[in-house]
């Protein structure tokens, strides 16, 4: 492994932007897969600005929540601190919160990499949560498909600029899984994250921009 203290000079140029698109930048993109119904309505927002709706969700979802702050992944990567990082994601129906995603998007540290000749982007998933009464009609994979277009905007962009750069862009995907349901959830953003991966590379080759292709890492925990 190479010491992270002998950074390419690449890494510092003053050339590479590589700052996430923040919620507002990322609702401009019409990223939104369409919806069960269609006038329901997605709102992608900072994290911070959770709305307090949240709070009167089920029981369950907050058991939930309570697992996932003993349970944090941890990662022994040098994280970029960056506002546009944790997302939620808060689907509205008849003017009331149905469902809500919640996950973070990690770019490493360009300043400290682990190694001169790549960066690691990972994309963790916290929760996502459907109130019983809007089960069964396809908001939990609406809310996937969103978290995957979102991975795939920022992982077309780095690779690009990255590429400028002969820096590698290594992609991961970790999550924890606490019941059935939310290891169901897991296994396909699992796999859709890695076929998003291949088809980003392969558009990106075809292209003639000059990346590698290696094989997402997955990091899924279940308690169930």
């Amino acid at each position: 492994m190479e010491s992270s203290h002998h950074t390419s000079s690449s890494i510092h140029s003053d050339s590479l932007n590589l700052a996430l698109l923040s919620s507002a930048e990322l609702a401009m993109r019409g990223l939104v897969p369409a919806l069960p119904k269609p006038d329901w309505q997605v709102i992608i927002k900072p994290l911070s600005e959770l709305t307090t709706e949240v709070d009167c969700l089920d029981d369950d979802y907050h058991q939930v929540q309570a697992v996932i702050a003993d349970n944090q992944l941890a990662t022994s990567h040098n994280r970029q601190s960056d506002q546009a990082s944790d997302i939620a994601l808060e689907v509205y129906a008849d003017g009331k919160v149905a469902a809500v995603a919640t996950f973070s998007r990690y770019l490493e540290d360009p300043r400290n990499p682990r190694k001169s000749s790549e960066l690691f982007y990972e994309v963790t998933l916290h929760t996502i949560y459907v109130k019983e009464a809007f089960r069964q009609q396809g908001l939990a994979a609406s809310l996937c498909g969103l978290i995957i277009n979102i991975a795939r905007t920022d992982c077309d962009g780095l690779f690009r600029t990255l590429a400028q750069h002969s820096i590698q862009l290594k992609l991961w995907f970790s999550a924890l899984a606490i019941t059935q349901g939310g290891e169901a959830i897991c296994d396909l953003l699992s796999e859709a994250f890695v076929e998003m991966a291949d088809d980003v590379i392969d558009d990106l080759i075809e292209e003639g921009v000059p990346v590698r292709y290696q094989e997402p890492m997955i990091f899924v925990d279940c308690l169930a």
